[in-house]
């Protein structure tokens, strides 16, 4: 008796830990892919920004 609420517990352990194992990788991919996803962006917005900085100073010498 003791024996088997022994062994349930642990396969339960061990079903839960494999599940949390699971959800870090799964997290990890979607962080890396999020980060991909961020570093893009931002070098979107600095080109825009020098391209902005561009059309200003154009702007400005055509209407001195």
């Amino acid at each position: 008796q003791l024996q088997t609420q022994h062994e349930k517990q642990h396969n339960d352990f061990v079903t839960s830990y494999n599940g949390l194992v699971q959800m870090f990788e799964a997290t990890s991919k979607e962080n890396n892919e999020l980060r991909q996803q961020v570093s893009n962006l931002s070098r979107q917005v600095e080109s825009l920004s020098a391209h902005l900085q561009q059309l200003e100073k154009r702007y400005n010498k055509n209407n001195r």
